[in-house]
């Protein structure tokens, strides 16, 4: 089958330090574009891949705000020279820049758009609104030029947000994390995933809204039935749902393809009296014996796990929460 590659730029959103590129390279991953010739910067990442993904990318990244068709990149001072050359689609354009972190000012973002926009936009029709050809500067390390062709629909996931499920728990990840926790294990539409503590089934539903086949399971009868209903009220359904223990799972579920979950930790988490790092320590064991090997677990815990067994760590993400909590996104690879 021939492939058609695209070096493509990824503006990522930036709302952590690590997991947006991690995010977009496990996607590369699990559609066999590891060999991407990935390039990575403060809030971007631009990578080769088939433009047959493209789609599934816009369709699945949760940490990523915009990515299209890269130009290349240059430093501030030869902003003008670089302009000059750039070579363009025919349509009216519009031309924008975003400020990465401390990146530049605010006077140098006007600055870049005005300079860019004088030279650009010679002849053309300008259309800020509905532009055929939406040029975007990132201003970090240099000045990184793509088209923006695909705007990822981040508005969804605070339609899913925990306030809005019929079934309602405040401690639930937020679903742009839930969704990139599912990303992480390489999961594709069609494979097995199993939460073994679904609580609300936040991450479940983001597996099934992506095509991947979800199972799930809880300790409490309560939770099973309100995680019923929170995919039912989104147009989704898990494969199964099963009331069980963690060390049941093997025997419930047998081999998955992925694992993505997040165990109760905190104080107004019911963990049945057992000490979490207790319970968390007997969920590696058992997510061990359920997943293939070399298929992947991403598990969220409020430890710095240095790996076990029969599981490499492959990743860990802290993600500071508040004063007495960091969540750590961990994920394993089954040896």
């Amino acid at each position: 089958m021939t492939m058609t590659l695209r070096r493509t730029f990824f503006e990522l959103s930036g709302e952590h330090p690590t997991l947006p590129s991690a995010e977009a390279v496990a996607l590369f991953e699990a559609y066999e574009q590891g060999d991407a010739d990935a390039v990575f910067g403060p809030g971007y990442v631009i990578a080769s891949l088939d433009e047959k993904l493209l789609d599934v990318l816009e369709s699945r990244l949760a940490l990523t705000h915009r990515f299209g068709r890269y130009l290349g990149s240059c430093a501030q001072e030869d902003l003008k020279g670089f302009a000059t050359e750039l070579e363009l689609p025919p349509g009216s354009v519009s031309v924008r820049t975003r400020r990465f972190g401390g990146a530049a000012g605010p006077d140098a973002s006007l600055d870049a758009v005005r300079k860019v926009s004088e030279i650009v936009t010679v002849g053309r029709k300008v259309d800020l609104a509905r532009a055929d050809v939406q040029l975007r500067i990132l201003m970090s390390d240099q000045l990184h030029f793509f088209i923006s062709d695909r705007v990822i629909d981040r508005d969804q996931y605070e339609e899913r947000h925990v306030r809005s499920r019929p079934f309602f728990s405040p401690i639930s990840l937020h679903p742009r994390y839930a969704r990139t926790l599912v990303n992480l294990t390489r999961a594709k539409e069609g494979m097995t995933l199993l939460d073994p503590f679904c609580g609300t089934g936040g991450i479940l539903l983001e597996a099934a809204l992506m095509g991947i086949r979800a199972i799930g399971s809880d300790l409490a009868p309560e939770m099973i039935k309100g995680c019923r209903t929170n995919l039912a009220h989104f147009g989704a359904k898990a494969e199964a749902l099963e009331r069980a223990d963690i060390g049941e799972i093997p025997f419930l579920f047998g081999k998955v393809d992925a694992v993505a979950t997040d165990p109760p930790y905190g104080r107004s988490a019911s963990t049945m009296k057992e000490p979490a790092k207790e319970l968390h320590l007997r969920a590696l064991d058992s997510i061990s014996e359920v997943l293939t090997a070399g298929s992947r677990a991403g598990v969220v815990l409020p430890w710095e796990c240095t790996g076990h067994a029969a599981l490499d760590l492959e990743e860990r993400h802290a993600q500071r929460v508040h004063r007495s909590l960091t969540r750590h996104y961990c994920v394993f690879r089954r040896l």
